[in-house]
């Protein structure tokens, strides 16, 4: 009697741990916070030990280790477009509390961009795709006769609205709704724009568009030797002259013979220029450019302090999303021995100055009106470019990490 009396009160009492465990368990539920976004990622052949997200207004960076996996959490407040970055980039729509799982590999980026639990993200790279396979600024665009050109972008644009339309309606159904219907928009208006050329003219630009693809100099100028890059130019200047053999006579030939010399000789001076960038260790490049108050303005001013140079643009999309973490780096080093100093390389001068007053941008504020010596002088093709030149005027930096990168925080501590 007594045993099963003492069985029953440990029967009861485990019950009770059960209870008390499980009411733990959803209490910790509730409190997890609602906006924490996590992301996984997955990544054959990567490519750097980062992994990008550039939002409307901020990015964070995750760190792929060896094998290709990477994982972040990040604070959002509202769902929104996202940029990846690994080498080449594409979009996601991610909403606060979203578990995404992400894989791709390098080498056919887009083909097998693939993602878990983001059925949004997964319409814009079946999107992208779709309108790749269809080739309407290439092949369609030059040999398909205007109708059916134009049935085969209604039959692009039905199946993207058929399957847009298994989504809630909302912002993101809007926005691709709005999207889809301009870029048909855009390819027809191209279409109507090729309606006076020649078969001639058409079939010579689907040539020169293919090579365009083939040659990605870009990629080429840091993966090659001179001698090599330059036997690649070659044979792509004579490729690109034999598709315009058909075109000889025609009025417009020598102009067009004209362009291609001057694409060759303008990659063989970039060439020239990435081959000869400064190294980190040497001396920096001084330059000058001016102000708002159109005050000319030296890099070489600023020897015997820490210089964080950022070379933007207004219409530069990661330039804008790196100024709030920009911003935070500024405040946080105030009134200490560092220089932050902009470099705008827009032309429209009225956008600059609209920008770093609306924006209320701080530091040192200077525009290089295109792009110009600084460009030249440091081999920088694409934006945004960071730099950090120590207090004696040696790059500590070429290519420095990004304000939202932790990274430049310590590199700024241990120089400053």
């Amino acid at each position: 009697m007594c045993v099963t009396k003492f069985s029953s009160i440990n029967k009861l009492k485990s019950k009770l741990i059960w209870l008390f465990s499980l009411s733990i368990f959803f209490i910790s539920i509730c409190r997890q916070d609602p906006n924490k976004t996590t992301i996984k990622g997955s990544i054959a052949n990567p490519v750097s030990n980062e992994l990008v997200f550039n939002f409307p207004d901020t990015s964070y960076e995750a760190k792929v280790v060896a094998d290709g996996n990477s994982r972040i959490t990040l604070n959002q407040d509202s769902a929104d477009y996202v940029t990846l970055l690994h080498g080449e980039r594409t979009r996601m729509f991610i909403k606060p509390g979203d578990k995404i799982e992400v894989y791709f590999d390098t080498k056919e980026f887009d083909e097998t961009m693939t993602y878990k639990d983001s059925p949004k993200s997964s319409f814009l790279t079946y999107k992208l795709i779709s309108a790749e396979e269809r080739d309407f600024y290439g092949k369609s665009l030059c040999i398909a006769d205007k109708v059916s050109y134009e049935v085969e972008l209604e039959n692009f644009k039905s199946n993207l609205m058929q399957r847009l339309d298994r989504f809630e309606n909302g912002y993101f159904k809007i926005a691709e709704q709005k999207s889809i219907n301009a870029s048909v928009e855009r390819y027809l208006k191209r279409k109507e724009s090729f309606s006076d050329r020649t078969e001639e003219e058409l079939l010579y630009l689907l040539e020169t568009s293919k090579l365009s693809k083939e040659y990605n100099f870009y990629s080429l100028l840091s993966t090659l030797n001179r001698d090599v890059f330059d036997e690649n130019l070659s044979i792509y200047k004579k490729k690109m002259n034999s598709a315009l053999e058909p075109l000889k006579k025609l009025n417009n030939y020598e102009e067009e013979q004209g362009k291609i010399t001057q694409i060759v000789a303008s990659w063989r001076e970039r060439k020239d220029d990435y081959d000869n960038i400064p190294k980190n260790g040497d001396m920096s490049i001084d330059f000058s450019y001016p102000n708002i108050s159109n005050e000319m303005i030296s890099l070489s001013f600023f020897k015997g302090r820490l210089v964080y140079i950022d070379i933007w643009a207004t219409w530069c999309g990661p330039c804008i999303a790196e100024i709030p973490s920009l911003k935070r780096l500024q405040k946080d080093y105030e009134n200490m021995d560092i220089i932050f100093l902009s470099v705008s390389v827009d032309t429209d001068k009225e956008a600059w100055k609209k920008m770093l007053t609306e924006d209320q941008l701080g530091g040192v504020q200077l525009w290089a009106d295109g792009w110009s010596q600084i460009t030249k002088s440091y081999a920088i093709f694409g934006i945004p470019r960071f730099m950090l030149v120590d207090k004696s005027g040696e790059l500590i930096a070429v290519d420095a990490p990004r304000p939202s990168s932790s990274e430049i925080r310590s590199m700024i501590d241990e120089k400053i």
